[in-house]
């Protein structure tokens, strides 16, 4: 049977029956039940999201890694090019030294003409250029500043093992899957406003902290300490 049928039998059965005072506790816990599974399913929704912002923030952030040892690489190898072809073009030019002239004999009158030194072929000048690109760091990949941000506002919440267990224990009646979930839902949320309000309507009711001040203020200064 569906909670929908379960419901509407349940309204009928009211219609002509007067529920006793068991009846009624039980009721009342049932409701305490019912608000606690869909806290714990709009907990487990958000935990989802997070946890999907993160890996995607962590693909993209390799996916520019990989690129960018892609590109040094490549400019690795084409600086390697140009180093080895220069090499052979300086091999492939052989030395050139001024011809020494023959003796001529004086004549009178006569002025010798110098004899103008070969000059050189010159080395062009392009295979230099692939050696800059080489020296000149390549752009960082897009995505890498989101992931950053993402992990470090996913791991701003910093709860010690010690502050942990006395959570749990004192604040969360044991439920460390409920404290993984709250911890978890605040550490995405953008301002302390948003914080007060998501433990008023989804925490404060399942769990009564004001017998337990001590613990309760500790959590609360570790939680609004990211917006000090």
């Amino acid at each position: 049977m569906s909670l929908a049928d379960s419901i509407s039998a349940l309204r009928q059965a009211l219609q002509s029956e007067t529920p006793t005072s068991a009846q009624l506790s039980e009721l009342g816990s049932l409701w305490t039940d019912a608000h606690r599974q869909a806290l714990r399913g709009k907990l487990s929704a958000i935990q989802q999201q997070a946890e999907a912002e993160i890996h995607a923030a962590a693909a993209t952030a390799q996916a520019a890694l990989l690129a960018q040892i892609q590109r040094a690489e490549e400019a690795a190898r084409s600086a390697a090019s140009a180093s080895v072809a220069q090499t052979k073009v300086s091999e492939a030019v052989p030395a050139t030294e001024a011809p020494i002239a023959p003796p001529k004999p004086v004549l009178a009158e006569t002025t010798p003409e110098a004899v103008a030194a070969p000059t050189p072929p010159a080395v062009p000048a392009e295979s230099e250029a692939p050696l800059a690109s080489a020296t000149t760091p390549a752009p960082a990949g897009p995505g890498v500043g989101s992931a950053k941000s993402v992990n470090a506002r996913y791991a701003g919440l910093k709860v010690g093992l010690n502050d942990r267990v006395a959570f749990v224990k004192h604040l969360f009646n044991g439920e460390d899957d409920d404290f993984q979930r709250v911890v978890a839902a605040l550490a995405t949320m953008e301002s302390k406003e948003e914080c007060e309000t998501f433990l008023e309507n989804a925490v404060y009711p399942d769990y009564d902290w004001t017998q337990k001040p001590e613990f309760a203020e500790r959590f609360l200064a570790l939680v609004f300490a990211r917006f000090e």
